[in-house]
């Protein structure tokens, strides 16, 4: 068993030559086409919403060995069952390999003129839809179909074309097998699911706890005449925070310390809470000598509010200087690290070698 793929520019005589009753030509099965039509009339429905491409439809000749078609010949009615499955199982495998000819119309004929039983299968090019068939690698494809199939019913095939079938089939069944070992294991985008779960748990328990943390202290504030005191017996304590106002603070069943704002995280409308005055903890420690002022920056001098301090000779000599910028005088007083040079001018005035 083998095929032969070949192409047709001519709708009608593809039909005409499949179905010559000179070579006692019959269609076995078709798709999308009458059977009980004559091939012009087939060949004028196809015509009718054929696509203009320069192929109008491709031609795969199915042959049978001389052994094969004595096998054939001696079932009953010339074995069309079997070839009919046989050519169906073809088609399919066809179409799984890429060349999917299910949505296009074509015909499978008999010719049993010769010592070799053959069949003519006529596919169009455009499929009921008005796309065109798919025919990336057909020749290949076709080969390598007819002996897969030529294999799975016991029947011969080419050398060549068996060789590299049973090569592919070696090759899919080691890549499914790899596939398969691939998702028993733990895949590193596994972590990555756990992780995207673990963050939609906390997120989730989350708004639990800001919807329970809201219903409390509503309650608190309106049934109760101890707002502070209510609070603190369900483990809540309240305090004043400089940026998001009134704060309440919870510990977890972990010993895990949260702090919600009332009315920014929890969304409570502060109407409904009784006056409260918290004094605002105390965000940071600050030492001593930085809070603490000196004595000489909270008092004035008392000789006298407008006069200044003594001045180093630096700074004394600088401010006597007739002309120079301040970023000049900036250089002076730095002992020479600022980021200017000084001017000539500058240098000439304030005793510098030329």
């Amino acid at each position: 068993m083998n095929a032969r793929v070949g192409k047709s520019s001519a709708i009608s005589y593809s039909l005409s030559y499949a179905q010559n009753h000179e070579k006692d030509g019959g269609i076995l099965f078709a798709n999308f086409t009458d059977l009980s039509a004559s091939p012009d009339e087939q060949a004028q429905d196809w015509m009718a919403t054929a696509n203009n491409y320069k192929t109008q439809c491709y031609t795969i000749i199915i042959s049978f060995t001389p052994e094969e078609t004595a096998m054939l010949r001696s079932m009953p009615d010339n074995g069309r069952d079997k070839v009919r499955t046989i050519i169906r199982d073809f088609l399919d495998e066809l179409s799984q390999r890429g060349n999917d000819v299910s949505g296009c119309p074509y015909i499978v004929a008999r010719h049993d003129n010769t010592d070799n039983e053959h069949y003519h299968i006529v596919i169009r090019t455009t499929d009921i839809n008005g796309k065109r068939f798919c025919d990336k690698f057909i020749n290949k494809n076709a080969n390598r179909a007819v002996a897969c199939i030529a294999m799975k019913y016991g029947l011969e095939t080419a050398r060549k074309a068996a060789e590299r079938e049973k090569a592919h089939q070696e090759a899919e069944g080691k890549r499914r097998k790899d596939s398969t070992a691939r998702q028993r294991k733990p895949s590193a985008s596994q972590s990555h699911i756990d992780e995207k779960m673990r963050r939609k748990r906390a997120v989730e328990e989350a708004r639990k706890r800001k919807t329970k943390l809201k219903y409390l202290i509503e309650k608190a504030a309106k049934g109760a005449t101890n707002f502070m005191g209510a609070l603190a017996a369900d483990g809540l304590t309240l305090f004043n925070d400089p940026k998001k106002g009134l704060c309440v603070r919870m510990s977890d069943s972990d010993g895990k310390e949260r702090s919600y704002s009332l009315q920014k995280d929890l969304g409570i409308d502060m109407s409904i809470t009784p006056p409260i005055n918290i004094t605002p903890p105390v965000t940071s420690k600050v030492s001593a000598s930085k809070v603490t002022a000196s004595p000489a920056m909270n008092k004035p001098s008392q000789s006298s509010p407008l006069k200044q301090k003594s001045q180093s000779p630096a700074v004394a000599n600088i401010k006597d200087a007739p002309s120079g910028s301040s970023r000049n005088a900036e250089y002076e007083i730095r002992n020479g690290k600022g980021t200017d040079d000084p001017d000539e001018e500058w240098k000439r005035r304030n005793g510098y070698k030329m």
